[in-house]
């Protein structure tokens, strides 16, 4: 459920990680994790069967740091299994922070 994936990433023991946002970007790498939206789900007897939550996990680290890909990567299989993806890499222009986002898929709590 998303709230027991929220917890292990807002204590994932390596960098801050935020819902939503920051009041102030915190110093050095961190994080968020935010619902982006509900996904669709197959309806049964006109009933919705479950609430599917889809969210994403933004990284900013300053450089590589596969250690805590790893360790991001793990919480989200062991929550999402293969619902989740690395959906994209990139430079952020104005921090120089590298910015990875996984996109995720899970149960609504």
């Amino acid at each position: 459920m998303y709230e027991d994936l929220r917890d292990d990433l807002l204590n994932n023991g390596q960098i801050p990680i935020a819902e939503y946002e920051w009041a102030t970007r915190p110093r050095g790498d961190y994080g968020i994790v935010q619902i982006d939206f509900e996904a669709p789900s197959d309806d049964g007897d006109n009933l919705k069967q479950a609430r599917v939550l889809q969210g994403s996990v933004d990284l900013y680290t300053h450089g590589n740091r596969p250690a805590l890909w790893d360790a991001i990567e793990a919480i989200l299989e062991d929550h999402c299994e293969s619902a989740w993806y690395l959906n994209s890499q990139s430079v952020d222009s104005a921090t120089r922070m590298l910015h990875r986002e996984y996109v995720f898929e899970t149960e609504a709590g």
